[in-house]
């Protein structure tokens, strides 16, 4: 009997030992709970602001995408821009040696017209000097007609 109560009182310890460790457990598992629901709560705060950083870098990317073209759209209107007025500056060219071309062909002509003048000029010297000749002549073939 003896041995009985000593069963007993060891198996009363063990089941006091056995209920405070499952208070203990207890306990720690509502840490544990506490716990995993903050982790649950953090992340769907992290869940949410990762959810508006995408956003934000889908509506960044977007304004991105929107500037890029503009510029590329800038960039091929400058392009033809620039080959149109290389186009242009050629033309330009073109232009101006046709224009010196004409000027050299214009002071060819003043040239030949300038010795065109000048031939005139003797000619007309020339002729005036025929004519008082002639003018003379016809005055002596008078005089002598007279003098016969």
């Amino acid at each position: 009997m003896q041995r009985l109560r000593e069963i007993s009182r060891e198996k009363s310890a063990e089941m006091t030992r056995m209920y405070s460790r499952m208070s203990q457990l207890g306990q720690h598992n509502a840490e544990l709970v506490l716990k995993n629901i903050e982790a649950n709560t953090r992340m769907a705060d992290l869940g949410a602001r990762q959810q508006a950083l995408e956003e934000d870098l889908a509506r960044v990317t977007g304004e991105r995408d929107v500037q890029r073209a503009a510029a590329e759209q800038k960039a091929r209107e400058a392009e033809a821009q620039t080959a149109e007025l290389q186009c242009l500056r050629a033309a330009l060219e073109e232009k101006a040696r046709e224009a010196e071309a004409q000027s050299a062909e214009l002071q060819l002509l003043g040239a030949s017209l300038e010795q065109q003048k000048t031939e005139l000029l003797h000619k007309e010297v020339a002729m005036v000097a025929l004519t008082g000749t002639l003018r003379e002549m016809g005055e002596a073939l008078e005089e002598k007609e007279e003098a016969l």
